[in-house]
């Protein structure tokens, strides 16, 4: 069977903050995936476009073609009438913001002026006939959920709780879960917060998040001595600890490189770090590039480290991009992280705050013998292939959502409906 022919044709509605944002790539890949399927996806954020946003979208490979719904100067002006007209419900979430003003005023205030623009996002998907609503993030604009929920939209209504949800933990994501008809994460160690998260007519779903498996190159031209990381550069990314690992492991191989992709406010206290570790000349501050680039880059890399204490770090992408490109991958032992580094046969996990342990994975990864390696790299790209891409998390998603709409009374003969269009 086609990827076109796996499925129904479904309308669906992508809720998120901002689109496209250059950190979270694996949106456009979700969405490209989901078209290929012969979906019709559209896109509805909160927020407004940033500037540069047309070179931003090539850049991150977003499709001329996608449909992107962003608030504007124009649709500002009616939301007073707007505003007037869905009162009830604006006065609904109103009631659900303001209990929880005293723990969180910031973010009640943030909830609040985001009010016209949720209202707006659900007047709007409402009247454009979606088979799926689906919340990219559980964050302040899947609260339209509730409100197509009140509305009795005609819309199966779901959401992704993945890391920043996971930390937040706040009434937006209570009472967004609590709307849904099926709730996905992406690793089973969430199962349990996702359950009690879940209202009581709420199906879990875990589907792992995968990634496009983008061409490989048919040569393996690695410098063995390279090493680098990728990720934004915050403490909590602790790119310290694999600076400090770096500059340990050249006292027995001098010829070691570093390369440092991503950039943040961070960036000026490790580059001092750099210095005073005596070792500038051997580490690049790459800065941000675009995913094609760093994934060529990983190709050509001999290692990848990842020694994030990020709270939310969950089965990062980034990893496994590391693994499909044939680096050899140390990472840190964030929450989840069994389930896409198994076994050392695939990729080392260590405790960031052991420096003997992360001494003890470069020297094993670093003296590979290439027959090694090369088992390695068709082990972990088997392992890839099999369990992290995107075609295959996205076809997971559609079987999903396609199973609530077919068990649907009230929906299940617009399903029929396009089958019969597609097979004919």
């Amino acid at each position: 069977m086609s990827d076109g022919a796996d499925s129904a044709g479904l309308r669906i509605s992508y809720l998120i903050q901002q689109f496209p944002v250059p950190t979270e790539t694996f949106a456009v890949s979700d969405i490209a995936a989901l078209t290929a399927l012969g979906h019709h996806v559209s896109v509805y954020t909160l927020k407004p476009p940033r500037r540069g946003e047309e070179a931003l979208a090539k850049r991150c490979g977003v499709s001329p073609e996608l449909a992107v719904f962003r608030p504007s100067w124009a649709g500002a002006r009616a939301w007073p009438r707007l505003v007037w007209r869905r009162r009830k419900q604006a006065a609904w979430l109103v009631r659900q913001i303001v209990p929880h003003w005293r723990s969180a005023p910031l973010l009640c205030l943030q909830t609040l002026l985001c009010i016209p623009r949720l209202l707006e996002i659900a007047d709007q998907v409402g009247r454009g006939g979606s088979d799926v609503v689906h919340a990219f993030w559980s964050r302040h604009v899947a609260l339209v959920l509730p409100l197509l929920k009140t509305a009795n939209a005609p819309c199966l209504r779901t959401a992704f709780v993945g890391a920043y949800d996971l930390v937040a933990d706040d009434f937006i994501l209570q009472t967004s879960a609590q709307a849904t008809e099926i709730l996905f994460s992406h690793a089973e160690v969430n199962r349990p917060f996702l359950e009690r998260k879940a209202g009581p007519e709420t199906s879990i779903e875990i589907i792992h998040r995968g990634i496009p498996l983008m061409d490989v190159a048919a040569d393996d031209r690695r410098d063995p001595f390279r090493l680098m990381t990728a990720s934004a550069l915050v403490q909590s990314k602790n790119v310290e600890a694999v600076i400090r690992s770096f500059a340990e492991a050249r006292a027995w191989e001098s010829r070691l490189t570093l390369r440092i992709y991503g950039d943040g406010p961070d960036r000026p206290r490790l580059e001092r770090l750099v210095q005073q570790l005596g070792c500038p000349a051997s580490v690049t501050f790459a800065g941000h590039v675009p995913r094609d680039a760093l994934f060529l880059e990983m190709q050509r890399a001999s290692l990848f480290v990842l020694l994030s204490k990020k709270p939310s770090e969950r089965l990062p992408n980034v990893l496994k991009e590391a693994l499909w490109a044939g680096c050899g991958v140390i990472s840190s032992n964030s929450e989840g992280i069994e389930e896409l580094l198994p076994d050392p046969g695939i990729g080392m996990v260590v405790d960031p705050d052991d420096a003997q342990a992360i001494g003890a994975a470069f020297r094993s990864l670093l003296s590979e013998s290439p027959d090694e390696g090369r088992r390695r790299r068709e082990r972990a790209r088997a392992f890839i292939a099999d369990h992290y891409s995107s075609a295959a998390s996205m076809r997971a998603y559609v079987r999903a959502w396609q199973s609530h709409l077919r068990t649907d009374e009230g929906r299940s003969t617009i399903v029929d409906v396009r089958q019969g269009a597609n097979q004919a």
